[in-house]
């Protein structure tokens, strides 16, 4: 009975068709195996350890095939190619953001440089108006101590004879003039060409102008404000013009300048 156990035991061994004999004794508990955990997902350190772990505790009697782990092989090449990429993506995003900053503080400086630029080169404009008739929207006009002084007004489609009346400050008309031959659109005329009864004195003066066209009712025309430039000042950085000794602007509302 016992040679024929040992037989039996011996042929298994030595015989490849034999079907394999069971291990004999009880099995051994299997102890679980804590796998490493990573709050952020699985990384090129615990792929490789749980790939290692793997391959210690398999069945010497059933190991791994060989496209098992080609694949395991595969992916662990997949996981190093996404993990330099995703490095590779971070340093292009960090790069991304210094070249984002970086333009943008240029982009500041050149548009302080501008800024400071159009202020010096509108304030050097400025400089070049004085002494210069300066026109803008309103209906005053300068009288200097010559009697000389200059209206312009806008007719549009009007023309005809045309009628000026002045105004001094305190409101009190102080004289009215006919003009002959106005023309359509825009003019100016001088005060000292007109006689005046009695004289203008020098001095800020509103005005108004009317047209009669064909002989119809006078018309009112469109006023502008004109008087000599005596100087220029700056505030907040910006140059504002000074018109006769009260009216001040800055150089974006003058409509027109006049030698």
């Amino acid at each position: 009975m016992i040679t024929a156990v040992r037989n039996a035991s011996f042929t298994s061994i030595f015989d490849p068709t034999a079907p394999p004999v069971p291990p004999q004794g009880a099995a051994e508990p299997s102890v679980p195996r804590a796998l490493p955990t990573n709050p952020s997902g699985m990384g090129r350190d615990e792929f490789l350890k749980m790939l290692v772990a793997q391959l210690k505790n398999q069945d010497p009697l059933n190991p791994m095939d060989g496209k098992d782990m080609a694949a395991q092989l595969a992916q662990f090449s997949t996981v190093e190619q996404l993990i330099a990429m995703n490095a590779s993506i971070d340093e292009q995003k960090s790069s991304q953001i210094e070249m984002t900053d970086a333009i943008k503080s240029l982009e500041a400086t050149q548009n302080e440089r501008a800024d400071e630029l159009a202020s010096l080169i509108e304030g050097q404009m400025a400089m070049a108006t004085v002494g210069k008739i300066g026109v803008t929207i309103g209906n005053t006009a300068f009288v200097n101590r010559d009697g000389q002084g200059t209206i312009v007004i806008d007719a549009g489609s009007m023309k005809g004879p045309g009628r000026l009346t002045m105004v001094n400050e305190k409101g009190e008309e102080v004289g009215s003039v006919m003009v002959g031959d106005v023309k359509p659109g825009q003019q100016s005329f001088e005060l000292g060409d007109f006689t005046w009864d009695p004289k203008l004195e020098p001095g800020k003066y509103t005005f108004k102008f009317a047209v009669a066209t064909d002989g119809g009712p006078f018309l009112n025309a469109k006023t502008y404000t004109a008087g000599r430039i005596t100087g220029m000042k700056y505030e907040n950085g910006n140059p504002i013009l000074i018109i006769g000794d009260s009216i001040t602007l800055p150089m974006s509302q003058l409509k027109q300048i006049r030698s």
